[in-house]
């Protein structure tokens, strides 16, 4: 059985069949998954069986993984990998749902000093209707942009922060079914970051703002930074940027933070239940 690599006719992503990931996967294997990342930027790999030990120990082959500074929805025997799911246990949900993580368009960790260079989510259990991820191309935003906005955003910085309390873009969901404020409680600093970075690899420009995260540019007065960054974030999710997957069970599906930003699209119809792992690879301090 050989890997084939299939691009899709959208804005990124590429489709791998045909081989069976593991830690033990050669380096030519590991190699060209890396190309095939920085190229097509969501890769989805398919008919997966990964425990969460299997998991962790494949996505430690890209980098050091990053562990959630919340405790909730962790595995509770291997930390770096986050549950999402939607099952109800003891009046709770099980992981993260929509309201926790993904109900708004994002690149993960982004509050973090060096956010998270690639991501992982290996689907355990996919509802019949409903539950789609979809990711954008930043390369493709930022060269869509008009020649005086490109202008106006390089070399600017903007401020990122975790707390949905002091995003008003984002704030709480009526489902969060945690306590809200001990779970943002936790003392986690703002970042900031260009919102024109390039790429650690590639040397390319993306977008690097999402209304999940993003809440202001610095040294820029609200009045002009926030209407610029509502104008940003209507455009990077244009039509035409955007993948859209359809979960099968065993998916694995491999993204690039760095130029991508993506959403948890919600429409689960009841009883159908989604139960994904994710693990995260610790990424650099990014730079414009």
């Amino acid at each position: 059985m050989s890997m084939t690599i299939s691009p899709y006719p959208n804005a990124l992503g590429a489709e791998i069949t045909g081989v069976r990931l593991s830690s033990s996967c050669d380096e030519d294997i590991i190699a060209a998954i890396k190309s095939a990342l920085h190229e097509h930027l969501v890769l989805v790999i398919r008919d997966q069986n990964l425990d969460p030990g299997e998991q962790v120990a494949f996505s430690e082959r890209f980098g050091e993984l990053v562990v959630r500074v919340s405790g909730e929805f962790l595995h509770p025997d291997y930390p770096p990998v986050l549950i999402l799911s939607n099952r109800i246990v003891d009046g709770k949900a099980e992981g993260a749902t929509d309201a926790y993580a993904g109900s708004h368009w994002h690149s993960d960790l982004t509050y973090a000093e060096k956010p998270s260079f690639g991501s992982m989510l290996h689907a355990i259990e996919v509802a019949e209707e409903g539950g789609d991820t979809a990711w954008a191309n930043m390369y493709a935003a930022y060269d869509a942009l008009p020649g005086d906005i490109k202008n106006r955003i390089d070399g600017l910085n903007a401020i990122h922060i975790r707390d949905r309390r002091r995003n008003p873009r984002a704030g709480i969901s009526e489902n969060f079914d945690r306590d809200v404020n001990e779970y943002y409680d936790i003392k986690v600093p703002d970042s900031v970051h260009p919102m024109v970075r390039r790429h650690p690899i590639t040397g390319l420009k993306s977008l690097y703002v999402s209304p999940r995260f993003t809440v202001a540019i610095e040294g820029v007065d609200d009045a002009e930074g926030q209407p610029l960054l509502d104008e940003l974030f209507e455009h990077q999710k244009k039509p035409e940027f955007i993948f859209q997957h359809k979960w099968r069970r065993g998916d694995l599906v491999f993204w690039d933070n760095s130029a991508t930003i993506h959403l948890a699209v919600g429409g689960i119809k009841p009883p159908g239940v989604r139960r994904l792992h994710r693990t995260s690879m610790a990424g650099e301090v990014p730079y414009g």
